[in-house]
């Protein structure tokens, strides 16, 4: 069974409820063991992301977080030397380009638009925990996620 590390910071409730559930799901429905890391701030994901440092490990970072921003997060996750390499995909409510365009440029490797529907959803996680990140390189023509699997 392949394994896969999620660690996903948001300060909405709400959403981490909604992705924690979709992580159940296909776990419970697949041969793929997803182990979901849940932090409220980007302060708590950056430490988990330190100490645990596992192999085959991608991270969901919400852009509008209290105190500092995806973006700021997504700065020091590329800046520190033993977690720089770490897949990161900006989750945002925003579809504005401006903010697409930032998560390009500071380095991110996909930029997804929540889904309200569960199912697209489950399919995000499903399409995100199939890639093989050491092949996959971020291109500005397939950095919007949500593009590529619907």
């Amino acid at each position: 069974m392949s394994e896969i590390n999620i660690f996903y910071a948001d300060d909405d409730d709400d959403d981490l409820m909604f992705f924690n559930d979709a992580v159940s799901a296909i776990t419970r429905k697949a041969e793929k063991s997803i182990h979901l890391h849940i932090h409220k701030n980007g302060d708590q994901l950056l430490e988990s992301i330190k100490e645990k440092k596992k192999n085959n490990s991608v991270v969901f970072l919400d852009l509008n977080m209290p105190r500092k921003s995806g973006f700021q997060f997504l700065e020091e996750i590329r800046k520190e030397p033993e977690i720089k390499e770490i897949p990161v995909i900006i989750y945002s409510t925003s579809s504005d380009d401006e903010n697409i365009l930032l998560s390009h440029n500071l380095g991110a490797n996909f930029y997804a638009v929540k889904p309200y529907n569960f199912d697209d959803l489950i399919k995000m996680i499903t399409s995100v925990s199939n890639i093989n990140w050491q092949l996959h390189k971020a291109d500005f023509n397939n950095f919007l996620f949500n593009r590529l699997i619907n």
